[in-house]
């Protein structure tokens, strides 16, 4: 290595290998916890098909079909996002400490690097798929 202690760069390597296994580590259990947590049903919710079921009322069952699709499909976009992303952080991961080591060259890591980076970053900013307007509510 060009004037580069040993160990001064075997503890570069771990410290970068912790703190990618700590922040991939963070991110696995942040979506357990969400998964845990149950979020999308309230007593309100049980107590409106309450109402329906047993009042006079009846909802339309398209737009109740409608709202149940919806919340379906975000649900599902969101855990697929999320699991582009935790794959591309392990993705970097893996290549930066294939750099560090140099058992890649930087002229076949970079390009690399450089892709994984910018299709996260696209996939987080790019919009929502779909009808924006609002749709057909009634």
């Amino acid at each position: 290595m060009s004037g580069v202690p040993a160990g001064a760069s075997f503890s570069v390597l771990l410290l970068v290998a912790v703190v990618s296994l700590l922040v991939l580590a963070s991110l696995a259990y942040f979506a357990f916890y969400l998964n845990k947590l149950k979020i999308g049903w309230s007593p309100h919710i049980d107590g409106l098909l309450h109402m329906w079921l047993n009042q006079g009322a009846k909802p339309d069952s398209v737009l109740i079909s409608n709202i149940i699709g919806e919340w379906y499909t975000r649900r599902n976009e969101f855990w697929t996002s999320y699991g582009q992303f935790m794959l591309s952080g392990f993705v970097i991961a893996a290549i930066t400490i294939l750099l560090l080591t140099r058992t890649i060259s930087a002229e076949a890591g970079l390009p690399v690097l450089a892709g994984v980076g910018g299709f996260a970053i696209g996939k987080g900013t790019s919009g929502r798929s779909g009808n924006s307007a609002g749709g057909n509510v009634g």
